[in-house]
């Protein structure tokens, strides 16, 4: 099993964009690399893009080089490439929160699982990668329900929710713009805004025909607008979120120039999607300042500071979690490559003690045990 993997951790924003895919590029580029190499899941979040696969490494590196018209060396210069045991192992980091811009994230549970469940929909997702996935998002429940790395939750949604609320605090009377306001991330804003500054009035803007109690209940200083609105939205808001999967820019800088001409003051504008939402020439309009998700990692500093800690003790625990996936899929493997072999252990006791031995030994030694039982000198039982 191979990832490639294009992350925050070494590659900056404007190069992530160049690989970032909408949901519709996702599911299409996942049917492209099933027909070419076979099982594949991609992951494509605000702060990743990752393929993980189970063969053809090269030929994933070409069909990705192709369908986002890059340069191979562009991809051998950014990526983080991993196999085998290590593969699973951050597999189930990234699903645990446990290597995002913001240590002990929830919201990358629910997108490793959107992948996965895309990949299972198009029949690209092979056993190997099935047994991965499954363990990995079990791992993840688990830190997410037992564990202090993700209690009192931050997200790039909170923290900008802090952002906006504090830029307000400093400047103004107190008017958010939430364009994508129904969306994960955008919910998350306005919630956690509303729940901040109760003072603050919020506007959302949805291109479908949400009312604002059936999205977000109890908070009665949100409204929703249609999205065909934001301008003039723009206009009277203070600070003006943008968290869509628009594969076009929800703000460009003439047609906002002119609609806030006519009222002068200091905006911040944080665009939290990938690809970008908002044209970056919007920070040359007088008096908008425009932020993007790398802006979030500075805010995530004192947060991940505080779980690094808690994060690092967590890690022997993950081991022996991704111990046993590898020991699930080499098992499976070998059912599936050798089912005579098994066949013949069925007959006696030995299959119980195959399965006395996978609970007993690390994935290491299971593996050679395995690889023994299936050597062309194997004699039955």
């Amino acid at each position: 099993m191979f990832c490639i993997s294009i992350n925050h951790k070494n590659t900056p924003a404007d190069v992530r964009e160049r690989f970032a895919f909408t949901t519709k590029g996702q599911r299409q580029f996942t049917e492209r690399l099933k027909a070419e190499v076979g099982g594949c899941v991609v992951l494509s979040t605000c702060n990743r893009m990752e393929i993980y696969f189970t063969d053809k490494y090269e030929q994933v590196e070409k069909l990705l080089a192709n369908d986002r018209e890059v340069p191979v060396s562009l991809i051998r210069r950014y990526s983080m490439n991993y196999e085998g045991f290590q593969c699973v192992l951050h597999l189930c980091r990234v699903a645990c929160g446990m290597d995002s811009m913001v240590l002990g994230e929830v919201e990358i549970i629910h997108q490793v699982k959107s992948a996965y469940l895309m990949a299972k929909e198009l029949g690209a997702c092979d056993g190997e990668l099935n047994i991965a996935f499954q363990g990995a998002l079990a791992a993840a429940k688990a830190v997410a329900t037992e564990s202090d790395a993700t209690r009192l939750p931050i997200s790039v949604g909170t923290l900008s929710a802090r952002e906006a609320v504090s830029f307000i605090r400093n400047t103004s009377v107190g008017r958010v713009l939430v364009v994508g306001a129904t969306g994960r991330i955008g919910s998350i804003v306005v919630k956690d805004i509303a729940d901040l500054a109760p003072d603050i009035e919020i506007t959302g803007t949805s291109r479908s025909h949400h009312s604002a109690d059936e999205v977000f209940g109890r908070h009665q200083q949100i409204r929703i607008e249609d999205y065909s609105r934001r301008y003039e939205l723009a206009a009277w808001a203070d600070v003006i979120i943008s968290a869509t999967a628009s594969p076009h820019y929800t703000f460009v800088r003439d047609e906002l120039a002119e609609a806030v001409k006519m009222h002068h003051k200091r905006r911040l504008f944080l665009d939290l999607a990938m690809p970008k939402d908002i044209d970056p020439s919007v920070s040359e309009v007088d008096g908008c300042v425009l932020r993007d998700i790398d802006y979030i990692r500075t805010l995530s500093r004192e947060n991940n500071e505080s779980r690094a800690k808690t994060i690092t003790e967590m890690e022997p625990w993950l081991i022996s979690q991704v111990d046993e996936i590898m020991k699930n899929i080499a098992f499976s493997r070998f059912n599936r490559e050798h089912g005579d072999v098994m066949a013949q252990l069925k007959m006696t006791d030995g299959a119980k003690l195959v399965y006395k031995l996978k609970g007993q030994l690390e994935y290491e030694a299971f593996e050679k045990v395995l690889a023994g039982m299936a050597a062309d000198d194997f004699e039955g039982c």
